[in-house]
């Protein structure tokens, strides 16, 4: 008659114990890995950003101080066709504020931080708050640099080219200075212009309290 074989309960049981130890571990290593992966991607996309405020800080300084000499030189107008009517005068100035630059703000670091889905990996709620804070006022920065895009473009430049020698810059009669669409058109074109500048110097502080605050964290 055959023996019974015993079967060994308990080293089987420890066996099973040491697998199940065995995958728990190489599962915590793995989920170790993959955060360190997520937290290199932020590191990654916040330098980026930084980089990026940077870039737009320098290019906001620059819009801000071209169009302060423009606001400049259209008080200026508007004083001239208020007031002495001095047609030379008139006729520089009026060619001066003739030329207005964009405002060009990037956003790719952001645009990439979004598209890709790391934003979800971002911790810090307050981090992610501030830099979508930011990238909304550039938006509100673009929507305002439209406005006075649009202004120019409808009112004050058509006015030139109709009325004014824009190839020689000869100066035009008093009567072209002195009728009330040149008037309207360069006082709505210096009230966008101001909004703009306003606008401008905010999202600027934006810019520079975001990068002093969170260029430090991430170093």
């Amino acid at each position: 008659m055959a023996t019974k074989r015993k079967i060994d309960w308990l080293n089987h049981f420890l066996e099973f114990i040491v697998v199940i130890i065995g995958i728990l571990i190489a599962f915590q290593l793995n989920t170790c890995s993959e955060e360190r992966k997520e937290q290199k991607a932020v590191a990654l996309h916040i330098q980026n950003i930084l980089d990026e405020s940077e870039f737009n800080r320098k290019n906001l300084e620059a819009a801000i101080q071209y169009s302060d000499t423009l606001l400049v030189a259209m008080d200026s107008l508007l004083s001239e066709v208020n007031g002495d009517k001095d047609p030379t005068t008139m006729n520089r100035l009026s060619l001066q504020i003739l030329s207005i630059n964009p405002l060009y703000l990037k956003k790719n670091a952001y645009n990439s931080l979004v598209t890709s889905g790391d934003v979800r990996f971002i911790n810090d709620f307050d981090l992610k708050n501030d830099i979508i804070q930011l990238y909304e006022f550039y938006r509100w920065a673009e929507g305002i640099d439209e406005v006075t895009m649009d202004t120019y473009q409808k009112y004050y430049y058509p006015y030139l080219v109709e009325h004014f020698d824009l190839t020689q810059g000869k100066e035009q009669d008093i009567a072209v200075y002195d009728t009330k669409l040149f008037k309207n058109s360069v006082a709505g074109y210096r009230y966008t212009l101001a909004m703009r500048i306003n606008q401008n110097k905010e999202t600027l502080r934006m810019i520079e309290t975001f990068i002093s605050y969170h260029q430090l964290e991430n170093q």
